[in-house]
């Protein structure tokens, strides 16, 4: 196991410990959270390996105590694939730039407007758009190379989502959960290092919440729409591995005199 992921792996398993519930005890505790012994006396594994996995110090650990911990922790099924994603024996493959799935291209050509149309990659790259999806999101698409968290931290994003604070907790989350799998892949580190640079993503990132894309709503304050709620629905790309079609679909028919073209646009 890199050492990157072993740091990340005991960094994971500390701060999920800090959230649990210690047992009723008239001794005050200075931290929150269980113990150590605590935890590993839940978990069935000896003080000592436990200390080591948080230390980043242990050898890999088996899938039998992979699963003892997910149960002592009670992870969501999202942070149990990023534990197990961090703690395989393997090494990050060195990634090339993502190039945008052709179904996922074909689809956003049948889509009707005024849906609107994304294609993220594996940790939020955006690598394809439409027009709607342009117009829908006022300069998410005008960096060089776009990405989703950049946008989401950026101020035509914070004056876009009127539930802004939700779509920055859902975008650090997917970027975290990224990293079971990326943690040691330098484009990965580059990027986290630049959004720390951002206040409101440094108090978000040591939470290491976990999340992956789902569906949903997103609440806009759009400059020519008005105020309104976009469903949208997240869909794996089936042709090519880490890559999400999102779709936007508005409730509303559009003015009269706003006319969206059903062009295709790529990074």
């Amino acid at each position: 196991m890199r050492s990157a992921r072993r740091r990340e792996l005991g960094e994971f398993l500390r701060e999920r410990r800090g959230r649990l519930t210690p047992p009723d005890s008239e001794e005050p505790r200075r931290t929150p959270g269980l113990r150590r012994a605590e935890l590993a006396d839940l978990a069935g594994v000896s003080v000592g390996y436990y200390t080591r996995l948080e230390q980043g110090r242990a050898p890999h650990p088996s899938d039998s105590v992979l699963e003892a911990l997910i149960r002592a922790l009670g992870l969501t099924d999202d942070e149990s694939n990023h534990l197990r994603a961090l703690a395989a024996d393997t090494e990050t493959p060195a990634l090339e730039v993502q190039t945008v799935s052709e179904s996922a291209l074909r689809t956003m050509n049948f889509l009707v407007v005024p849906t609107a149309a994304v294609v993220l990659g594996r940790i939020g790259e955006v690598l394809a758009w439409n027009d709607a999806a342009a117009f829908l999101f006022p300069g998410r698409f005008s960096a060089d190379r776009p990405h989703n968290a950049r946008y989401a931290f950026s101020p035509a994003a914070r004056e876009l989502y009127l539930d802004w604070d939700e779509v920055a907790d859902d975008v650090v989350a997917h970027l975290r959960a990224a990293a079971g799998h990326m943690v040691d892949d330098p484009e990965y580190g580059v990027l986290v290092e630049e959004l720390l640079a951002i206040p409101e993503f440094a108090e978000r990132w040591p939470r290491r919440d976990v999340r992956r894309h789902v569906s949903g709503e997103r609440r806009l304050k759009h400059p020519v729409l008005g105020e309104l709620t976009v469903r949208h629905e997240v869909l794996a790309v089936l042709d090519t591995p880490d890559q999400y079609l999102v779709l936007y679909g508005l409730e509303n028919p559009l003015p009269g005199d706003v006319e969206i073209s059903g062009a295709v646009s790529t990074s």
